[in-house]
């Protein structure tokens, strides 16, 4: 059987004839690993669960807990009674769309991974505030075998040696906070596989503080999910608003920030603060009446503005082109008569400029002005229709060689601008 696209690496078929085969490169490695003759213990919907025939005689990790996670609290009931007995191991949670990883020994958390994007170190910090989303994909562009993501911040001097520790502990807590929240799935906890190499970094934090923050973010959060339904909200402070009642810190900051146009995951970025504390401070002053929600902007300025840049490079290119042979005037005419009949003029303006670009400035208040469900998809379809129309005009001006010569290189660029 061939592995379909888009099909997991752990991915194993229990065919028709009763067969276990592995189909995902990532699970023929691991059974190939375990060969040997096993007895099934417990077949369930959703669950298989086999036994090597003698476990005695193996070597590795050995599973002392798993089942499934049936509500909310699952997970943090389970890793109290690891903690509460001194067990020693990894507990993995499975769920609909990720795979976390703790270590847990004596009570103490160790060392965490998870392949969820928001999980990574990266993600992590940028959400704290402590690099910025150009920053962020600069360095994972520069991200190598020989030079990992968090040397990479030490060298940018975006932290320093010691503070790198800190990021490092904080991406552990929260992929272990982020395991609590797994509502769905499965879990497992085995003992320590000897064979395993040994994680490059490791902390030491008491389990038992971060399930009572656990505890608590899980029913506060229920709570402030039933006013802010998700951290795409944006808190604006209300005019004329009655004097607060005492704010702490957090809430007067957050308050500062609340302008109308921040979302609550752009103010918990720039604040440093988490979504947590956030979402906490802007419940806590929508009780007070200091702040209202209102849905967020659907026109991203500055994507906005970066997409009609990129298209405005390929339409200067084409006029400087037609400009070469005295086409300026014909093409320009032409294109504005396209743009009164297409529809597209009320968002590009009547007539492109001299040089063949547009105004982004002009497109953004087009683009607030229309209301598009999908603004930045409507502009990306309508310039590429207006690069395309541009390059048809400016043919009637250029000989064959030339005109030739220039749809390969507009059309190379238009497949590379992406949104």
């Amino acid at each position: 059987m061939i592995r379909g696209v888009g099909e997991p690496a752990d991915l194993v078929i229990v065919a028709d004839d009763g067969s276990i085969r592995p189909i995902g490169s990532a699970a023929t490695a691991r059974m190939r690993e375990l060969r040997g003759r096993y007895r099934l213990l417990a077949g369930a919907p959703g669950m298989l669960i086999v036994r090597a025939e003698e476990p005695e005689a193996t070597n590795g990790s050995r599973i002392l807990m798993s089942g499934e996670i049936i509500s909310r609290t699952t997970v943090l009931e389970v890793i109290n009674i690891i903690c509460n007995s001194g067990w020693r191991g990894e507990l993995r949670v499975i769920g609909p769309d990720s795979t976390r990883a703790m270590t847990l020994d004596q009570g103490a958390l160790k060392q965490a991974r998870s392949d969820h994007p928001d999980d990574r170190l990266g993600e992590v910090l940028y959400r704290m505030g402590t690099v910025s989303r150009a920053q962020l994909e600069e360095l994972v562009q520069a991200v190598t075998p020989d030079r990992r993501f968090g040397q990479l911040l030490v060298d940018h001097g975006i932290v320093e040696r010691e503070q790198l520790f800190q990021c490092l502990q904080k991406q552990i807590e929260q992929i272990f906070h982020a395991a609590l929240l797994v509502r769905s799935g499965v879990y497992v906890f085995g003992t320590p596989d000897p064979a395993a190499p040994s994680p490059s970094t490791t902390v030491h934090v008491p389990a038992t503080a971060l399930l009572m923050e656990g505890v608590q973010r899980i029913d506060e959060m229920a709570l402030f999910r039933e006013r802010i339904p998700h951290a795409g909200m944006c808190p604006e402070v209300i005019t004329g608003a009655p004097p607060p009642k005492q704010l702490d810190q957090n809430m007067q900051l957050v308050l500062a920030y609340s302008d109308g146009t921040r979302t609550i995951a752009d103010i918990s970025r720039e604040t440093g603060l988490g979504d947590f504390e956030t979402t906490k401070s802007v419940y806590y002053l929508m009780q007070q009446k200091q702040v209202a929600l209102r849905a967020a902007p659907l026109v991203d300025e500055d994507a906005v503005r970066q997409l009609v840049i990129q298209f405005n490079d390929v339409l200067r290119d084409i006029f400087v082109a037609v400009a070469t042979y005295g086409g300026i005037d014909s093409t320009q005419k032409t294109i504005a008569a396209w743009l009164a009949g297409s529809g597209y003029a009320p968002l590009f303006g009547e007539r492109v400029e001299e040089d063949g670009s547009i105004d982004p400035a002009r497109v953004i208040a087009s683009l607030h002005a229309a209301h598009t469900d999908r603004p930045l998809e409507a502009l990306h379809q309508a310039m590429h229709e207006l690069a395309a129309f541009a390059l048809f005009a400016a043919t009637g001006s250029l000989p064959r060689t030339q005109e030739l010569i220039l749809m390969r290189d507009v059309n190379r660029r238009l497949k590379a601008i992406r949104m």
